[in-house]
């Protein structure tokens, strides 16, 4: 019965070897652009196309506090496709607020920069990055 036990045991660390081996990256967005320098920036990353901008993966989010840039960091991330949105809610009131016709609001970044089609918002494919087993920084400017 021991031997079996430990068979068992032996198998299931063989099996779970090549998970424990997998390379975990680190992830480091910096954001520029914070004008005003008040309120709060939440940064939201996003894993797939049929989440993307609906289900962040993984937030961040930090006071603003008169920095001219902020940096978040996320780490254990997997080999992959993801892509990043950048909020700045300048007056705390915890909702993006557009401004006339949709312009001049609060300020939005997404990785890549890119850009929306005209009212609506880009596409996960216009904002996607590839991770590796490298860690990576991206630098997102807020419009």
């Amino acid at each position: 019965m021991k031997t079996f036990l430990l068979s068992c045991l032996l198998l299931l660390g063989a099996l779970l070897a090549p998970a424990a081996e997998a390379q975990l990256a680190r992830l480091e967005v910096t954001v520029h652009g914070l004008e005003p320098a008040t309120g709060t920036v939440e940064v939201s990353l996003f894993n797939s196309a049929t989440t993307f901008l609906k289900k962040p993966f993984l937030q961040k989010a930090a006071a603003v506090d008169g920095a001219e840039k902020l940096t978040f960091e996320f780490v254990g991330l997997l080999d992959g496709e993801y892509a990043l949105v950048v909020v700045h809610d300048e007056n705390d009131n915890k909702v993006l607020d557009n401004g006339f016709l949709g312009f001049g609001g609060e300020g939005i970044g997404y990785s890549n920069d890119a850009v929306p089609w005209l009212l609506g918002r880009p596409s996960f494919d216009a904002a996607r990055f590839t991770i590796g087993e490298e860690d990576m920084a991206i630098t997102v400017t807020l419009k």
